[in-house]
């Protein structure tokens, strides 16, 4: 009877990370860690044609080592990493890409929906890992406080719009 509890417990959690995955969009890809790693060397910027721009119109996960604000727009530096599912500890794990990291724009309407550890855990009647909306400034002072580890440790879904300007930043849970 044990052994069969496990099985179906670990077939639930199975189904509700997958469910997760296909509900918000924010599964790693199948590519070969090669292709994922390195974004493309060209800089993502408001001004630049989307034929141009690697990041027009997609979706990325990434990781930043920096966020500023620049002539009213706020920037991220980013490079493409994956995330995959630990299902040992119901969380998830973040590989991080190699590779230069690339200067990329949020809109200036961009949403910012931040989770733990970014957030800190001072929401009271959250979890957290219910993503929580922030402004733009406070998303660059919190990324900026952060213990440099627990940065490199963070991971980030991008949304990007025709112009390859970040329309959606939205922080991965960590405990």
């Amino acid at each position: 009877m044990h052994a069969s509890h496990r099985r179906a417990t670990s077939r639930l959690l199975t189904f509700a990370a997958l469910g997760a995955l296909a509900l918000t969009g924010c599964g790693g890809t199948t590519e070969e860690p090669s292709a994922t790693s390195s974004p493309a060397p060209a800089t993502a910027t408001a001004t630049a044609p989307a034929a141009a721009n690697p990041f027009a119109g997609t979706k990325r996960f990434v990781t930043t080592d920096r966020a500023w604000t620049e002539g009213g727009l706020t920037k991220l530096s980013v490079r493409s990493a994956e995330k995959k599912v630990n299902t040992q500890f119901d969380t998830w794990e973040i590989v991080p890409g190699t590779g230069e990291f690339v200067t990329v724009t949020l809109a200036k309407d961009a949403r910012v929906l931040l989770t733990v550890p970014i957030r800190g855990d001072d929401a009271p009647g959250t979890s957290g890992g219910e993503p929580l909306p922030a402004s733009q400034a406070e998303f660059v002072t919190l990324l900026t406080q952060l213990d440099p580890r627990t940065r490199e440790g963070a991971g980030f879904d991008l949304s990007f719009d025709g112009e390859g300007r970040v329309t959606k930043v939205q922080s991965l849970y960590k405990p």
